[in-house]
């Protein structure tokens, strides 16, 4: 990784992906999209208080040195810059993981919660998932622990929330219907694991699209049908503390971690791959071991004196519409003796 400088002349700096070689190789290349990034860019950096005057306010932000060009395109271009011809808009919609709903106490939210060590722990086989060796209590709520052999996959998932995140719109409005997401482009490393509905069921969403480095796209649609699986889902509520007596609400807290209005919420849970299921190999060549020194320490769910192989990886959740993207972190769970 370097970067160019760019205290001079404006500098092009192109390459081609590792999906872009080999469509060359195979003579059907050709560029029908392009996206723009601002990754490196400090807008902080904007001086409206510049000696020299106004032709000078962004002349910091204009000097900052850009990335070179990367050829792996998992790595650059995490924030895409998009045209709105609206502008009158204070607001974007955000992606936000529930983890827990409001301040991570809401009952109804209880069961998307990270881990203690800020993960979602994926365990890979049935000897990991042992209530009598390897897990504290068969009852793993709220500890972020997706059971990934389990018939369902257990109670806790992943839910991804969106919306306007800002106190000064209120929730009980509705997110503008050119910003509402409908799609969402899902990432991640197939070796270790691949996508399943809320309700654990394989197979149900196909990877459209391998990489050469074996990254899978899952591409989400709330027209198509998958919808109806429990991928895509609407809000819970629309009111947050204080406004349900302005607003007429039924009381309590609101169960989203999004403070505004509030779009589609996308969840789904991780199956670890046979590999995983069935071998050390990965964990030896990509992973390292945790020991636990008592139950529930220093990860929560597991017993003590027992030992895990872990992967740590990160699933990519995109936003069609907007391009907004989070990363969410994985940890793969492997007991290391058989029990």
């Amino acid at each position: 990784m370097a970067f160019l400088d760019n205290s001079g002349d404006i500098i092009l700096d192109a390459v081609l992906t590792d999906a872009g070689r080999a469509r060359l190789a195979r003579g059907d290349f050709k560029i029908t999209k392009f996206a723009l990034g601002d990754d490196e860019i400090d807008y902080s950096l904007f001086n409206r208080n510049h000696p020299s005057g106004s032709a000078y306010y962004d002349l910091e932000i204009l000097k900052t040195p850009v990335l070179e060009a990367f050829t792996n395109n998992t790595s650059l271009m995490k924030s895409k810059l998009m045209t709105i011809t609206n502008t009158n808009l204070l607001h974007l919609p955000i992606m936000k993981l529930a983890d827990g709903g409001y301040q991570g106490e809401s009952e109804k939210a209880a069961n998307t919660k990270l881990g203690n060590i800020g993960t979602y722990l994926v365990t890979v086989d049935k000897n990991t998932e042992d209530t009598q060796t390897s897990l504290v209590k068969p009852d793993t709520s709220g500890k972020g622990i997706i059971l990934g052999q389990a018939s369902g996959g257990g109670v806790n998932y992943i839910l991804v929330e969106t919306g306007l995140d800002t106190l000064k719109v209120p929730p009980s409005l509705d997110v503008p219907a050119n910003l509402q997401e409908t799609q969402f482009i899902i990432e991640m490393d197939d070796r270790l694991g691949t996508l399943v509905t809320p309700s654990g069921t394989p197979g149900a969403v196909p990877a459209s699209f391998i990489d050469d480095d074996q990254v899978a796209s899952y591409f989400v649609s709330a027209n198509s049908g998958q919808a109806a699986g429990g991928l895509i889902r609407e809000r819970w509520d629309t009111f947050r503390g204080e406004e349900n007596a302005r607003e007429g609400g039924e009381g309590g807290t609101t169960n989203h971690r999004i403070r505004g209005p509030r779009g589609r919420m996308l969840q789904f849970r991780i199956r670890p791959s046979l590999n995983l299921a069935t071998s050390t190999y990965l964990f030896e060549k990509l992973g390292s071991t945790f020991t636990q020194t008592a139950d529930n320490t220093p990860v929560d769910g597991f017993k003590n004196g027992k030992s895990y192989y872990y992967i740590d990886t990160f699933v990519r959740v995109t936003a069609a519409t907007t391009g907004y993207s989070i990363d969410i972190p994985i940890r793969y769970v492997k007991k290391t003796t058989v029990e």
